[in-house]
């Protein structure tokens, strides 16, 4: 896994399709206090995992995984999720991060991860790219207490961090690697009170925890790494992404990535001003009276035509 100051950029500093979207890119968000929760299939050929058909295996449930005394919420794993594009730098650069969030600890002194029940093979996805390359679609709804965030494009493996779960294996996460050759990310956030706007960024922003945010996670991943190619396929994901709240929260966890501060999970959400388009306009439709005058209207110019024709 790759470490955290690599995917945490904006965070320490600072079911809806995108056809229904009233704010397009550019925007900014990271949040890692939700849960995760579904299933992956496995399948031998591509088509056969777009199509659905033809499963060599599952489909495979995420479940409650321990470590020590210590559980997940049930049959759900910690998120983390940080998406900027086209933002100002106050923001980072373009990225796109969904991973499972192993990080925080009850211990900081033993290091991040430790004694976290996340932090396992077992339901663990990651998707890291940093480009513009996915489709993000998304931002500030009229009123800016609701945020609504769409990514959609395959690869997610920068630096080699492409993961997901080779269901129903655990262990050594290097059998685990891939790439997503499909990669859809559909969620909404609602917030107590309206962003405000951060005057260095003239961007609309709140650290506020959504009061609730609901989504949708699917997409295809091809395992074909060399550990053990007996896992290699195309497993087919479908989660539904549900916060606030996660084991994290339930547990005060925190971590450090390599600092001397602890941090909470945590919460950012920015975007440019909302700019809802004016109503088109629309003629006017005639009324019966309208319509009355302009057929007596036409009935005596035709009469006054009428009798200029018999004058000649």
């Amino acid at each position: 896994m790759l470490h955290q100051s690599a995917f945490r950029i904006g965070l320490a500093a600072a079911a809806l399709t995108a056809a229904s979207l009233a704010q397009a890119v550019p925007l900014s968000a990271s949040f890692d206090n939700f849960t995760y929760s579904g299933s992956v299939t496995r399948y031998a050929t591509l088509a056969d995992a777009q199509n659905q058909t033809n499963p060599t295996g599952g489909p495979y449930t995420i479940a409650t995984a321990t470590n020590g005394p210590r559980s997940t919420r049930p049959n759900a794993r910690d998120g983390n999720l940080s998406v900027t594009s086209s933002a100002p730098a106050a923001y980072g650069t373009d990225l796109t991060y969904l991973s499972t969030a192993w990080y925080f600890t009850m211990t900081p002194a033993s290091g991040d991860g430790w004694g976290n029940p996340n932090n396992t093979n077992d339901g663990f996805i990651q998707y890291y790219l940093q480009s513009a390359a996915p489709t993000v679609t998304g931002g500030w709804q009229p009123g800016y207490t609701q945020f609504q965030l769409a990514v959609a494009g395959g690869n997610g493996d920068s630096l080699d961090a492409g993961r997901l779960w080779p269901a129903p294996a655990s262990g050594a996460a290097a059998i685990s690697r891939g790439v997503f050759v499909e990669f859809n990310l559909n969620l909404s956030a609602n917030f107590a009170s309206p962003a405000t706007l951060n005057t260095t960024t003239n961007w609309y922003e709140t650290n506020a925890m959504p009061t609730g945010m609901t989504g949708t996670l699917t997409g295809i991943f091809q395992n074909d790494q060399t550990s053990d190619p007996s896992y290699n396929g195309f497993y087919r994901f479908n989660y539904t992404v549900t916060g606030p709240g996660s084991w994290a929260a339930d547990n005060s966890a925190v971590y450090r990535d390599g600092g001397a501060v602890d941090i909470p999970p945590s919460s950012l959400w920015a975007g440019p001003e909302v700019v809802v388009p004016p109503p088109a306009t629309v003629a006017p439709v005639p009324t019966l009276g309208n319509l009355a005058l302009l057929g007596l209207s036409l009935l005596l110019g035709l009469m006054v035509f009428m009798r200029r024709g018999r004058m000649h």
